[in-house]
């Protein structure tokens, strides 16, 4: 008899190929990123995939890409994201308008199962494309 699948292992599977996906995007041809809120730099492995709109704000732009990007830990657990410093990459790297259209959104959007999984499919196969993705 096989386990039942869950939303919460779903969601976690899902997320843990995002982030390596985030991290692995932003690092340069040695596999080492840059904080985008502080001069930080180390190690994809190192990284953390930081939001620009908490998580904890709801789903409407946890899986986002542009609102997802490589943080140091200080950054993003120490600093709670380092907001003074990442609105002003946001608008740099996407635009104001884009930047306030995303910090417009809230609220929960419900996932399925299904939509997790597939999620977690498409960013496995991203981070298999990564020359870097087992470095």
């Amino acid at each position: 008899m096989s386990k039942r699948k869950t939303i919460s292992t779903s969601k976690k599977k899902a997320w843990a190929w995002l982030s390596r996906y985030i991290r692995l995007r932003d690092s340069d041809e040695f596999g080492i990123c840059k904080c985008v809120t502080c001069p930080n730099t180390s190690h994809w492995k190192k990284m953390q995939a930081g939001h620009f709109i908490a998580a904890a704000q709801g789903n409407a732009t946890r899986y986002i890409e542009e609102n997802i990007h490589a943080q140091c830990y200080r950054c993003n657990i120490n600093l709670g994201g380092n907001g003074a410093e990442y609105y002003p990459f946001m608008v740099r790297t996407y635009g104001k308008r884009f930047t306030d259209d995303l910090r417009a959104k809230k609220g929960v959007k419900k996932i399925s199962i299904a939509e997790f999984e597939e999620m977690e499919l498409y960013y496995k196969q991203k981070v298999m494309e990564s020359e870097l993705w087992d470095s």
